[in-house]
């Protein structure tokens, strides 16, 4: 399959996953600095996420997040809202019930949907 065309269908299933408020105000990140080298990555999260995926952020929900704090913030109902992570007020975390973490990094202009992938089911036939 054409890699671009790959990159499309990635992005448009990946914003079926987000908040409708942050769906279309993201875009795939080219590839670079991965999650090791995110500021977020330091934190204890809880997660043990096995896959990680980073997006661009829009420069003005970035800018009116560090502006206003939570009020510049998207509504995220179906990931239990936002929570903010440190003092600044820059970060902030939303986690569905499934188990995917959303992470909002206003600073530095980007998202970080971490997922755990299930774990394999072990077939116990005997022939």
């Amino acid at each position: 399959m054409n890699p671009m065309r790959l990159r499309i269908r990635l992005l448009r299933r990946l914003r079926q996953w987000l908040p409708p408020g942050l769906a279309e105000k993201v875009a795939l990140a080219e590839p670079g600095a991965g999650w090791s080298g995110s500021p977020l990555a330091r934190l204890a999260l809880g997660t043990g996420g096995s896959g990680r995926l980073r997006l661009r952020l829009e420069h003005g929900v970035a800018a009116a997040i560090r502006r206003r704090g939570m009020e510049g913030l998207p509504a995220a109902p179906d990931w239990g809202g936002w929570q903010p992570l440190g003092r600044r007020r820059l970060h902030f975390k939303a986690v569905r019930p499934e188990g995917q973490v959303l992470l909002l990094d206003a600073l530095h202009e980007c998202v970080w949907l971490l997922w755990r992938e299930p774990s394999p089911v072990r077939m116990n036939r005997k022939y």
